[in-house]
């Protein structure tokens, strides 16, 4: 098991969409906001 937080739920989103996207379709970053001042970007 996996702490909750908002970097880990980033990844997992990351891990969900990535695969079903088309090859000429490539995933650059994931960025969830907490609070409009604090937020994760995940680039893969």
């Amino acid at each position: 098991d996996k702490m909750c937080s908002t970097e880990n739920l980033a990844i997992a989103i990351w891990q969900q969409l990535a695969p079903h996207l088309p090859e000429s379709v490539q995933l650059h970053c994931i960025k969830l906001y907490e609070t409009p001042r604090i937020y994760v970007e995940y680039f893969g």
